[in-house]
């Protein structure tokens, strides 16, 4: 065998080393609990998760980031609570609207009930 041989073999066989891309990753932070923003059928446990540094979160989309599991759940039942009552405020709010929409639309029945009583 050539030296050049040689060279281009042990060339090949660095070449093909896997690279450890993730070398020893120190996390002095810990874990922490997340509780997202709630939404349409969405549990408690859907919301509150329990992440690290290394996981992806995104600003928008969150209420907290706590250390005690306790204050994240406590928050996540109160943001719970809080989008239920939106919920209930904005069908009562559409209630009204639909009621009021009808009382329009009867009252312009019957408008043109007179006007067409008057030809």
């Amino acid at each position: 065998m050539k030296l050049t041989d040689l060279l281009n073999e042990v060339e090949k066989e660095e070449v093909l080393k896997p690279v450890n891309e993730n070398p020893e990753v120190v996390d002095e932070i810990g874990k922490f609990f997340v509780v997202k923003k709630p939404g349409k059928g969405m549990t408690k446990e859907d919301i509150m998760i329990e992440a690290t540094v290394f996981d992806e979160i995104k600003m928008d989309e969150i209420k907290g980031c706590y250390k005690q599991k306790s204050d994240a759940s406590r928050v996540a039942t109160e943001a719970l609570k809080e989008y239920e009552m939106q919920l209930k405020e904005m069908e009562y709010a559409m209630n009204e609207f639909r009621a009021a929409k009808k009382d329009i639309e009867d009252k312009k029945k019957a408008a043109k009930d007179k006007i067409k009583a008057l030809q």
